[in-house]
């Protein structure tokens, strides 16, 4: 009869410390990582430019980028096309225009549709600029992401 209970004093000794374990590190995960909290707003785009911020709201989103090409640049264009969520769309930019070396530029997506608060948002921009004395225009691409607010 206490053969039974030394057995299961011995299998709570040997295993209990694993199973407190996981349930330690399921409860840590749980309270850091909630699904509102996992998706940061964030902008990278290609040479010369740099993705400083984005900030997302339901009818605009707005990208900063800063000139990192050690030359004065001027942005002809810029457009998103959208991942998720799907049918959603933007205007083209309006503050396009000179960007000074080292200065950074604000880019407005206006009249943008099928963006509601919470949503996860994940598109591709693709910036369009021109070199002093250059008339080829230049593309610099890349992906941003976040939650509407």
């Amino acid at each position: 009869m206490n053969k039974k209970g030394q057995a299961a004093m011995e299998f709570l000794m040997t295993y209990g410390w694993a199973i407190l374990a996981a349930i330690i590190v399921i409860g840590v995960l749980a309270v850091y990582f909630r699904p509102s909290t996992l998706t940061q707003n964030s902008v990278i785009v290609t040479a010369p430019l740099y993705g400083v911020g984005v900030a997302l709201n339901t009818s605009n989103i707005y990208v900063e980028v800063k000139n990192q090409g050690g030359e004065t640049l001027t942005t002809t264009s810029s457009t998103l096309t959208f991942n998720t969520p799907s049918g959603a769309s933007c205007n083209v930019a309006t503050g396009i225009g000179q960007v000074s070396a080292s200065s950074n530029q604000v880019l407005d997506f206006s009249g943008c549709s099928s963006l509601s608060i919470g949503n996860t948002v994940n598109a591709d921009i693709k910036i369009t600029y021109m070199r002093p004395g250059s008339s080829l225009n230049l593309t610099s691409t890349g992906t941003l992401s976040g939650s509407v607010s």
